[in-house]
């Protein structure tokens, strides 16, 4: 029998535990209804809340087991706090560790176990909530998630009963040293404790809004004592929302976790990490000897924040964008610094995410301006203020209009038109891409309706799908009920998928996929080259077209490398038998450089800009067969 490791953090790990006061505390039904959640919904006769003390494994609540605790040494919880994933044996009876464990062996008969790590509010692994069975099994991904979510909620309940207990006991003293007409208590375990769970965030345990506010406020005072300048920075995983919607709200914990377990090792004495809200973290740095300059420590923050997501398709990127204020510059009150951090990274997300802005004076008009664009963007349909363009897109061999791509513009009563790289982030993060998005697609098929209405030739028009429309609506009812409605051929319509947003959830892609092509529409993916798929992963979607990202098209007048990557992908493309579209396509020496390459179709400034509907007229009779 293989004992447990005892973990490099022990110590500490022992103190967490102790300053939750589980262990002997009486049953209570607040636990015990999880366990019992946990053996019905996993189908197994033992559910536990294992607590694992120096010697021992104590269960704060149990379901199927009578043994109130068990020797360390036997625990299979044990070996799970020494792994930060959850563990699963699916036979205990062959697993080396197991085979002679009295558990297993003995009356229990355990041979399966599966155990999630319960993690203290200091993300110290103080034991785990599993299940046992007494017959060999498994667990697929979906039961695996349900264990996870239970053990968080288990997690919850520990941080409620600590801060409820933490503040009854500061109450009570208090009452009795008024009771007793003495001066107030000195502080205490039981108020060192509650100011701790007050200042801290439960998931990363981490320093909260709070308590970077107080820490400011100190820096201040150091600052005005002996002129120390220090620097306070807004971090903001950029489409974390997304992620969640996406990935699942636990996948969207692990990421804030190891983002918080990344930047916490970079601070150096004196410098602090805290979390402010979802998505969103705060750090304070001061000036040090050696780097007399805290922006300088800016740079390996954004690389530790910046990361590469695992799914089960590849890895997608995830950025951050970071805002930053410098005391004295930039104010000499906590609130002001902190708040003009946030002002300058909300200015860094306008610039394109994944960067770092610093603040100036200036971005609070800018802001200002974010916000009205905003709550009028939510008017904008209703009166009339969103309008279509068209871009015509150019079969290459035979200089022939290949289809239009539908481009949504805005003019705005007040500001005149806006530009799209301004107002669609703002849609996407204030909940408007689906109502713009299928107003664009109803835009779309009425204007190709109106075009066979003249007797113009058709050609398909694209349409670009924004996530919330591909993953949260049921896209394809709503394009059948556009086809229906109109008499369109579904050739006519073509449906864009950025990179990202189809392998955010693979396996619901392809069937989505399939039913819109079952329709008849076409596919097409856009932008590709600046996500993580690869031709392995397409070859597994419904598509008829691929869009070359205009950032390599840019570079082929003068990037050998450019000119490679854009070869590559025809190349590769065309074995999958997709037609293949360069965008941003604005020169001569472009074209020669794409017909060489066999590229199929063009789209870009050098055929035409994006047109007018009632201009769109005059182009398809000069271009069309």
């Amino acid at each position: 029998m293989e004992r447990p490791r005892i973990p490099l953090d022990e110590a500490q790990r022992l103190a967490a535990l102790h300053a939750t006061r589980l262990l002997g505390s009486a049953p209570e039904e607040t636990f015990d209804r999880i366990t019992r959640i946990a053996a019905r919904l996993l189908a197994v006769p033992i559910a536990l809340v294992s607590l694992v003390d120096k010697d021992r494994q104590w269960f704060k609540s149990r379901t199927g087991m009578d043994a109130r605790e068990t020797p360390r040494d036997i625990s299979f919880c044990g070996h799970a706090i020494n792994s930060d994933q959850p563990m699963v044996v699916p036979d205990a009876a062959l697993d080396a560790r197991f085979a002679d464990n009295p558990l297993v062996t003995g009356p229990t008969g355990v041979r399966f176990y599966a155990g999630v790590q319960l993690y203290s509010v200091d993300r110290k692994k103080i034991g785990t909530l599993c299940v046992m069975d007494r017959q060999p099994r498994r667990l697929d991904e979906g039961e695996l998630d349900a264990l996870r979510d239970l053990a968080r909620m288990v997690e919850q309940l520990v941080y409620h009963r600590q801060l409820a207990m933490a503040a009854q006991t500061l109450s009570e003293r208090l009452q009795d040293a008024c009771t007793s007409g003495g001066a107030a208590a000195e502080p205490n375990s039981a108020s060192g404790e509650l100011a701790w769970l007050v200042a801290h965030d439960l998931l990363t345990g981490l320093p909260n809004r709070q308590a970077m506010l107080r820490a400011i406020g100190q820096s201040i005072a150091n600052w005005r004592a002996d002129g120390t300048p220090a620097l306070v920075a807004c971090i903001n995983v950029d489409r974390f929302k997304r992620f969640n919607e996406l990935l699942g709200h636990r996948a969207g914990d692990d990421i804030l976790v190891g983002i918080a377990t990344s930047l916490q090792a970079l601070l150096r004495e004196g410098d602090m990490l805290a979390r402010a809200g979802s998505d969103e973290f705060l750090v304070l740095l001061h000036a040090r000897g050696e780097h007399p300059e805290p922006e300088r420590a800016l740079e390996r923050i954004m690389a530790a924040a910046n990361r590469a997501v695992p799914t089960a398709s590849g890895e997608i990127a995830l950025t951050c964008s970071i805002g930053t204020a410098l005391l004295p510059q930039d104010g000499d009150d906590a609130d002001a610094l902190l708040n003009n951090a946030v002002t300058a990274m909300m200015h860094a997300k306008a610039q394109g995410r994944g960067n770092i802005q610093r603040f100036m004076p200036g971005l609070r008009t800018e802001q200002g301006r974010r916000l009205t664009l905003e709550s009028h963007l939510r008017r904008a349909i209703a009166q009339g203020e969103l309008f279509v363009q068209y871009q015509p897109k150019v079969d290459l061999r035979s200089s022939l209009l290949a289809g239009f791509e539908a481009l949504v513009r805005w003019r705005h009563p007040e500001f005149g038109v806006i530009r799209p790289d301004e107002f669609i982030p703002i849609a996407e993060e204030s909940g408007m891409a689906l109502p713009i998005g299928e107003w664009m697609m109803r835009s779309a098929v009425a204007q190709l309706v109106a075009w066979r209405a003249e007797g113009l030739p058709l050609a398909p028009v694209a349409v670009n799908l924004s996530a919330p429309q591909f993953l949260q609506s049921d896209v394809i009812d709503s394009v059948r009920q556009q086809l229906e409605q109109s008499g369109l051929a579904p050739g006519m319509l073509e449906l864009e998928l950025t990179e990202s947003v189809s392998m955010a959830d693979p396996e619901r892609s392809v069937v989505v996929m399939q039913g819109l092509r079952a329709l008849g529409v076409l596919l097409s993916i856009d932008d590709f080259g600046t996500g993580y798929s690869s031709f392995s992963y397409l070859r597994r979607l419904p598509l008829d077209k691929l869009k070359i990202d205009k950032s390599f098209v840019k570079d082929m007048a003068n990037s050998a490398e450019s000119v490679a990557i854009v070869q590559a992908i025809v190349a590769m493309a065309h074995q999958l038998q997709l037609t293949v579209i360069a965008e941003g396509v604005d020169t001569a020496e472009q074209v020669a450089a794409l017909r060489k390459a066999e590229c199929d179709q063009i789209q870009g400034y050098y055929y035409s800009e994006p047109l007018a509907a009632e201009d769109c007229a005059a182009f398809i009779r000069q271009y069309s067969a």
